[in-house]
């Protein structure tokens, strides 16, 4: 019994000393008179995020955690508690012109206390020595924490612009990326930044991550893809560091129509060297491990993902992806609950339909096909065919088909061509329609089960060739379900995971 007590004591203590460590900020409120001022707002206490993450042994809440209680009305203790911080940091922007009133206070959550404020009347070109000033203020009032055997005593704020329009701009820029709301918007304003101010490493490296995900998000009015490059290497060549420029290179590799999935590998290491905090290239590198079907590193970055930022809604549903790749329907279908429920729907929703009708839900199938605005008739015969994949209605065929020549349909944003087919059972269709790259957002579909056989056919095996995974097995070798059959042909077994 003693030495469970201590045990517990310590455990207690262990907790305590990591709350003494935590922080979140909180979104600065938008004193403003033009509401529009938001994002100005929002993105201060983003950078002063960012610059607190880099302190030694401090635990900083992450952005979608704590912007997650901007509209909230909550105490800062009940905050800190849900959050699991010892500290939150808040305050207030007001922007005329240019002048800016920033008020932040330190509020220790344990008593409810205020352990530092302050209020900064300046000139906007004084934003980045304000941003430095309230940083250091913290690790000041946070040393007996945070600096233990570390020996910091002071961060220093970056500063890469001093055109404050094109920094206004680019904080606005990076808001629409991050929210995903207006990406073509983003673009255009990230290039504005970067004609404003060529030496903007920032502007640049945002313009290199928006333009490396647009296409996916359904959005095909240029041609993206060919900005990722050029915009990264400027960012790189201004600033090695630069975490996200790293991160699009990578993706950027896995968009290509055969893609050097070492490469990918390679760069998507650099960036998470860069910044081991940046959850989206977890993400991204997961996604490759995905694709190569090397499940168990696919989750284990995901899980990586989630323990930087556990509200990241997109780490959740590719996890959830992950498990139904590998045939655990279950635990995948309560990850894409889960995102449901927080009112994230759209990304792949429509791919967890076969394993609602797989498991007899097939009315949450029908409300899901209706929520990502499938048309009713189309939505009906393809419940039909996948509650019944070897009796094909030729009726249900026929709509279905009808659908996939459809104008409506080319920009894949709600069901491609190749996954119609593939439900169909249109085997050798998928692989053809890979082959001839028209299905560059359907790499991931190999791993599919929406259909029996699929992973003994012929297209399945062209589609893994055309995607450069199989040049990437011979190289590197296979994941523990697939195994080569003579010189030039594999086989693959349904994926599970490894102990």
């Amino acid at each position: 019994e003693t030495t469970q007590s201590v045990k517990a004591v310590a455990k207690t203590e262990a907790i305590n000393k990591a709350r003494d460590n935590s922080i979140a900020v909180l979104p600065f409120v938008n004193m403003s008179d033009d509401e529009d001022n938001q994002y100005f707002s929002d993105g201060i206490s983003e950078e002063l995020l960012n610059v607190l993450v880099r302190v030694d042994d401090l635990s900083v809440a992450s952005r979608t955690s704590s912007f997650a209680y901007r509209d909230k009305k909550m105490a800062s203790t009940a905050i800190a508690k849900e959050l699991n911080v010892g500290h939150i940091l808040e305050g207030s922007v007001r922007k005329s012109g240019n002048k800016v009133r920033i008020t932040a206070q330190l509020i220790d959550a344990s008593n409810d206390r205020h352990i530092w404020s302050e209020t900064y009347d300046r000139e906007l070109t004084d934003i980045f020595a304000i941003q430095d000033e309230i940083a250091n203020a913290i690790v000041v009032a946070l040393r007996g924490s945070i600096s233990e055997g570390k020996g910091q005593t002071r961060v220093n704020v970056k500063v890469d612009t001093t055109n404050m329009k094109a920094y206004e701009i680019y904080l606005k820029a990076r808001e629409l990326f991050i929210a995903r709301t207006d990406l073509a918007e983003s673009v255009r304003l990230f290039e504005q930044v970067v004609a404003m101010d060529p030496e903007f490493a920032r502007g640049w490296e945002g313009l290199a991550a928006v333009t490396s995900i647009v296409e996916s998000w359904g959005i095909d009015d240029r041609d993206y893809k060919a900005m990722v490059r050029p915009s990264a290497e400027r960012a790189l060549e201004l600033d090695p560091t630069l975490s996200m420029a790293w991160a699009a290179l990578g993706m950027n590799e896995q968009n290509i129509r055969t893609p050097d999935w070492a490469e990918s590998l390679k760069l998507l290491d650099k960036a998470i060297a860069a910044d081991p905090k940046n959850a989206t290239a977890y993400l991204w590198r997961s996604i490759a491990w995905l694709n190569l079907g090397f499940f168990n590193k696919a989750i284990a970055d995901q899980d990586r993902c989630l323990r930087i930022d556990p509200a990241y809604k997109n780490c959740t549903r590719w996890k959830a992806q992950s498990y139904i790749y590998i045939g655990d329907d279950e635990r995948g279908l309560a990850l894409f609950e889960q995102g449901v429920a927080a009112g994230f729907i759209s990304n792949r929703a429509a791919g967890f339909v076969p394993a609602m009708v797989r498991n007899g839900n097939t009315l949450a199938a029908r409300l899901l096909l209706d929520k990502v605005n499938v048309p009713a008739q189309l939505s009906d015969s393809l419940i039909a065919t996948l509650t019944n994949p070897d009796i094909l209605q030729k009726a249900d065929r026929a709509v279905i088909t009808k659908y996939v020549t459809s104008v409506n349909n080319q920009s894949g944003l709600v069901l491609s061509n190749p996954q119609l087919h593939l439900w169909l059972g249109d085997f050798d269709k998928v692989g053809e329609l890979t082959e001839t790259g028209d299905s560059s957002n359907d790499q991931i579909l190999a791993w599919e089960p929406a259909r029996p056989g699929w992973r003994n056919s012929a297209g399945f095996k062209l589609t893994l060739k055309k995607m450069g995974v199989l040049d990437y097995w011979r190289k590197f070798g296979y994941p523990a379900h697939c195994r080569a059959e003579g010189t030039d042909d594999f086989t693959c077994d349904q994926p599970r995971l490894t102990p």
